[in-house]
């Protein structure tokens, strides 16, 4: 049984994680944090779970082994140090910190303490994703050699939302959407992206963060791919997208990229052979999969139990998400769009 506390019990919260948790019988919720006393009142209510306007005054007052952090991404690293300092394991949603130097500190400070630290990249736990590794993995579709990815949501200007704060969030749609489709990225190739090169805009929303960014990649293995993420596409008109061309086929996983494990998955394996001059396109059929639509949060959450119960932190997951918070400072670092 893993007892948790929540510190920032905001959408992602509430809407994913807390029922989740409260779903499965190995977990169990002792306390819930949050700043807003209107809105902790509302938690406390809906879940029957105490509740807390400060981080140590529950930290002090429940039983608890390991933190959930829900909160905006310029708290994370001193919640998360706070939490380390009651020996606690935490979990943290992404992006992991500010920036590539908080991630760094935060690594080592619960490296040296021994106790766990996870980012929440809960769309590697999707099953097809797990399966399109799988198949790259085992050259299904031959060395794949280009990658596109799209990601878009409509995320208008909104009064006091923090992703649209520059000093709260770190960044607009790459910190918020991008990272997820790197991380993914690179899960299925089993490959670190090594050069990136950008494009950013804010040419739809007068928000001071970027609404819609184009990122070119090359991985160490030599593949090359895309990234296109928008803040300005509206829901029913962004395709979440995911495209892998091989040598010998393809693999197109279409809205897979999402909160909840649904989509589908095409898989193309037609190894072609001789040159041909015509470039005719022949009638090899895909195979389509589709999830079982069983909940990724949890299926995240119960991996993070099974490394706390085994007394061996893990920080493989964690060291990419240290490795997608370099990427995304090189990113910000080019700043190739006049924001």
């Amino acid at each position: 049984m893993i007892k948790w506390c929540i510190i920032g019990a905001g959408g992602i919260a509430d809407r994913r994680i807390i029922p989740a948790m409260l779903r499965y019988d190995g977990f169990q919720i002792t306390g819930i944090m949050e700043r807003e006393q209107k809105r902790l009142s509302e938690l406390t209510s809906k879940y029957g779970i105490p509740g807390f306007t400060s981080e140590e005054e529950m930290l002090k007052s429940v039983e608890c082994d390991a933190i959930y952090i829900g909160t905006p991404v310029f708290r994370h690293k001193t919640q998360a140090l706070l939490a380390l300092s009651y020996g606690k394991h935490v979990f943290i949603e992404k992006p992991m910190a500010m920036n590539a130097d908080e991630a760094k500190e935060l690594l080592h400070a619960f490296k040296a303490a021994g106790k766990q630290l996870t980012i929440g990249y809960m769309m590697k736990y999707h099953e097809l994703h797990v399966r399109a590794k799988e198949l790259i993995r085992s050259g299904s579709i031959g060395a794949v050699n280009n990658v596109r990815v799209q990601l878009g949501c409509w995320y208008p200007q909104i009064v006091g939302a923090w992703r649209q704060d520059r000093a709260l969030s770190g960044g607009g749609v790459v910190m918020d959407l991008g990272v997820h489709c790197i991380d993914t990225a690179e899960y299925l190739l089993s490959d670190e992206i090594v050069d990136v090169k950008s494009y950013l805009s804010s040419s739809t929303f007068d928000y001071e963060v970027e609404d819609s960014a184009v990122i070119i990649f090359r991985t160490r293995g030599g593949t090359l791919g895309h990234i296109d993420v928008n803040f300005n596409v509206p829901d029913s008109a962004a395709v979440s997208k995911l495209e892998l061309y091989g040598t010998s086929g393809n693999i197109i996983l279409q809205g897979t990229l999402s909160q909840v494990e649904s989509g589908s998955m095409s898989v193309l394996i037609d190894p072609q052979g001789d040159y041909d001059a015509s470039q005719d396109r022949r009638d090899a059929v895909p195979e389509v999969f589709y999830p079982a639509g069983e909940d990724i949060y949890l299926r995240q959450l119960r991996d993070f139990e099974r490394i706390v119960s085994s007394g061996k932190p893990d920080y493989t997951h964690t060291e990419y998400a240290l490795h997608v918070q370099s990427l995304v400072d090189e990113i910000y670092s080019q700043q190739t769009a006049d924001l």
